[in-house]
């Protein structure tokens, strides 16, 4: 039995109840030491039926254990996984929303020619904004092909820009050692600038005409536009996935959960569920209840689209850990969700990199695009 969920409360507290209907009659009634025995034992034992239901729900509400390996863990183990409303797989369920260039269709070239790293200026079509984007290419792509590859958007963290995408989550070396042991399809990885102007912490948002940039928009609809019509892509969701760090994880969630047609996972790496404006830059002051739709917690519970979401935190970062915690329990299907749970590391981008290997085996799972081919 689950230790998270209704049914292990729901059993203890009908035990106490059941304890204490036995005590009300007087059982056992047979007197002496045996009879006196016998009831004290039968409150003892509903008292901690009613103490074990309280701290089942306790646990239930703030996750201090997740499984019940967590329970019985002496130190051994670095973390633990649980998941909600899991899918075995995400379905087709939504037309492509991404519309990928003809195979017969001539790409334009690559910046650099048979690099790996590919940089670009980009500008949306639909926001206008103009920002660079880094793009980091299988090994031996080849744009002439008929070869159609899976793509990941990793969003990076604040401050920062594409280039730190890289050193967050080692995209050159951990990642690439798993897509080299055939854990993984070789993946499209796009980087795109987050912020237009980099020094404005957009939080990922569509702010209100004229109070700010579209950026949920440009990394929503832009950037897999652009990304459909300059490579070698499968249009399919189940071969789109979001993913950030930090900043970057928050942003991944929200753009994943809004955009479900285009993405059909996303993954927040010490993420958190709503924007967290600085004072320089509040965009909804005029609108407060513009900020809903971007209360990540109210959407998995009310509006749960049909994707998958893999979080991660470490039980010592706070607030990571108490947003993968709210995310993880107001989840509702056709949503999933996955959480990582690290027992220690607290909100660095060094714990990262060793649970890729775990995100990668979710991933493969989950979105049949990433399969590893065999």
């Amino acid at each position: 039995m689950s230790l998270t969920g209704w049914a292990l409360p729901s059993l203890l507290a009908l035990v106490a109840l059941a304890l204490f209907v036995v005590i009300v009659a007087g059982r056992p009634r047979r007197g002496g030491v045996a009879g006196i025995l016998g009831r004290a034992t039968a409150a003892v034992s509903m008292c901690a039926a009613v103490v074990a239901t309280c701290a089942v729900v306790l646990n239930d509400h703030y996750l201090f254990f997740v499984t019940w390996t967590d329970v019985l863990d002496n130190g051994s183990s670095a973390s633990t996984t649980v998941s909600r409303g899991a899918l075995p797989a995400v379905a087709d369920t939504l037309p492509p929303a991404v519309t990928v260039a003809p195979a017969t269709a001539v790409l334009a070239p690559l910046p650099a020619p048979g690099q790996q790293w590919q940089t670009y200026t980009v500008k949306g079509a639909r926001t206008g904004l103009v920002g660079q984007v880094l793009v980091y290419l299988p090994k031996g792509y080849d744009p002439n092909s008929g070869v159609r590859y899976p793509v990941i958007e990793a969003l990076h963290g604040w401050p920062g820009g594409p280039t730190a995408v890289n050193h967050e989550l080692n995209l050159d070396t951990t990642f690439q050692s798993l897509v080299d042991a055939h854990r993984v399809a070789p993946p499209i990885v796009v980087m795109p600038q987050i912020n237009i102007p980099l020094t404005l912490d957009t939080e990922c948002v569509n702010a209100p005409t004229g109070q700010g940039p579209q950026t949920m928009s440009w990394l929503g609809q832009d950037i897999p536009t652009w990304i459909g019509t300059h490579f070698r892509v499968a249009d399919r969701r189940t071969s789109w996935l979001v993913l950030g760090a930090s900043y970057g994880g928050w942003c991944a969630a929200n753009v994943g959960l809004h955009y479900p047609a285009t993405f059909g996972g996303a993954v927040s790496f010490l993420g958190y569920n709503s924007p967290e404006f600085a004072p320089a830059y509040v965009p909804f002051k005029s609108d407060p209840a513009g900020l809903k739709t971007y209360q990540l917690v109210s959407v998995a519970g009310h509006h749960p689209p049909p994707i998958a979401l893999w979080l991660m935190a470490s039980k010592e970062d706070h607030s990571a850990y108490a947003a993968l915690v709210a995310l993880l329990k107001a989840a509702r299907p056709p949503l999933s969700v996955t959480a990582h749970v690290l027992h220690h590391g607290g909100h660095n981008v060094a714990t990262i990199p060793p649970t890729e290997a775990a995100m990668v085996s979710w991933l493969v799972k989950t979105l049949p695009g990433f399969a590893p081919h065999a």
